[in-house]
């Protein structure tokens, strides 16, 4: 019967190894006192189906600049909103300051840059416990051309390393330019490349028609690859659409305001894109800033435009890709008090192969496409479907495929037994996981030490047994003698506890 079991346990765990967006930070207020928790941080949790929203703290404020990335195992590690770069606890790092400057001094009393979409985390290939934070820097508008105060005037890249600040992670390298030109903020995504361990940053210029690919390797950035096709991104449309990538990473949409949807191919290897196709729909804001988003479908054959008050579904595999394009729906005129209307705004796919939608403004629900892959009105899309605990200010965070080039984007059916307890709950902390020589195993309890670890293999057999003569609240377990794959780790405690956690070895 153990076997069994831990056959059942290990065999759902490797199911889901690439579970690093199944954490999405929202919500939260600049006010350290306040109680209506109407206000408070809080989580979408896929790590359980239905997925589980749970309240985590007050003070730290999420809006448009939202990046997060998870472990393998699906547990929350970084968090960034532009100002600093945040551990899983949301305390910024020691040296986690980024973007500092005239706009950081102006916005950053709250912790939020200003930036929809203007951050992203990437796991660094064969580093596994080394991570890239993209992200756009603000600066002072001197092209009158612009009628902007401010504008995006470069991007940056930090990097993390997870084994230092007590397996909290800190920052070693910040700030470090990859584009300085004008850039078009709202419309930053990445894309596997073809080589399936490095990674395509993308951005667009502003005002232009040029296209950005930023190559990352496990160095960092290797180059830039411009591409030059299609229509100018006009300045007015700044911060109000999204881009993203197809599942497959074969097309590349860019959803504007003023005029419709971009779709690209895009290829993987050389980091050029071409077959420049626009769609319209008739309901583009003609220059009136509302907001735009942009969403594929799990199978990469669909794609969601969301034009503030309507969407529309567009099969990519038509002919005529007029013929493809079908209105979903219009918003209802769904109101929240305060006059907050919960109109459309941005998407994303999910991994429970739903698409969410946030609101324009600040409510306390999302619009939901259960079933993405369907033509038509055979998605099911519900306006306002998921009431959330707090309020969401027109955030959506900002991830990329994770997952491409090793599982399924997504998984409906997937039960999943993860246990996402903050780190205040946690009995043991274990850390660097995935790990490859030593692993620091520490007591979270007051007053217990860890007297005895224990590690069991995917067939629930026993690998390695330690016991310490001197129990302590923390110790180094030494795993390269172990082969590489996934594990569970059982710890005891002096006063008679037992606690597991999921350990990947590399």
């Amino acid at each position: 019967m153990k076997v069994i079991i831990f056959t059942i346990f290990f065999f759902t765990t490797l199911y889901s190894l690439g579970n690093r967006d199944y954490i999405w930070v929202l919500g939260g207020t600049n006010s350290e006192t306040t109680t209506d928790t109407r206000f408070y941080r809080f989580n979408m949790n896929f790590n359980y189906s239905p997925v589980l929203l749970k309240h985590f703290g007050r003070y730290f404020r999420v809006h448009g600049n939202n990046a997060s990335i998870c472990d393998l195992a699906g547990q929350l590690l970084i968090q960034t909103s532009g100002c600093y770069i945040n551990d899983r606890l949301f305390r910024p790092m020691p040296n986690g300051k980024i973007n500092e400057g005239y706009y950081w001094d102006y916005i950053c009393e709250y912790g939020d840059y200003i930036i929809p979409n203007g951050s992203l985390i990437l796991n660094t290939p064969n580093k596994p416990n080394a991570y890239f934070v993209i992200h756009m820097f603000l600066d002072k508008n001197n092209n009158p051309e612009i009628k902007s105060l401010s504008v995006v005037s470069k991007l940056m890249y930090s990097v993390v390393d997870m084994t230092l600040n007590s397996g909290y992670g800190d920052v070693t390298q910040k700030n470090i330019p990859i584009v300085k030109k004008l850039l078009s903020g709202g419309y930053l995504t990445g894309v596997r490349h073809a080589n399936n361990q490095d990674w395509w940053v993308i951005t667009c210029e502003l005002n232009n028609n040029s296209y950005i690919a930023s190559l990352f390797s496990e160095s960092g950035h290797v180059k830039n690859v411009e591409t030059k096709l299609g229509f100018p991104n006009r300045w007015h449309d700044d911060w109000a659409g999204q881009s993203c990538f197809s599942p497959d990473g074969k097309l590349y949409a860019h959803m504007t305001t003023s005029d419709g949807l971009f779709l690209m191919d895009f290829d993987r290897t050389s980091g050029v894109l071409s077959n420049f196709r626009q769609v319209t729909t008739g309901a583009e804001a003609n220059g009136v800033n509302q907001t735009g988003g942009v969403a594929f479908s799990p199978n990469s054959r669909y794609v969601y435009m969301f034009q503030f008050y309507d969407l529309y579904q567009l099969d990519t595999w038509a002919k005529d890709l007029k013929t493809g394009l079908v209105h979903i729906d219009s918003w209802d005129g769904y109101t929240e008090p305060g006059g907050w209307g919960a109109a459309f705004n941005l998407a994303r796919l999910a991994p429970d192969c739903k698409i969410y939608v946030s609101t324009g403004t600040s409510n306390e629900v999302m619009h939901i496409i259960h079933e993405p892959n369907e033509k038509g009105k055979a998605c099911r899309f519900e306006q306002h479907g998921l009431h959330l605990p707090a309020i969401n200010h027109a955030s959506m965070p900002n991830f990329v495929n994770y997952r491409l080039g090793y599982e399924p984007i997504c998984d409906s059916t997937l039960v999943s037994v993860h246990d996402p307890l903050s780190d205040s709950e946690r009995k043991i902390l274990c850390w660097p996981n995935p790990v490859r020589e030593i692993l620091e195993v520490q007591s979270m309890i007051p007053g217990q030490s860890v007297h005895q670890v224990q590690i069991y293999d995917m067939a629930g057999r026993m690998v390695l047994d330690q016991k310490f003569i001197h129990p302590s609240s923390s110790h180094s377990i030494r795993t390269s003698g172990l082969d590489a794959g996934m594990y569970l780790l059982v710890v005891y405690m002096t006063h008679g506890s037992k606690t597991t956690e999921k350990l990947i070895i590399e």
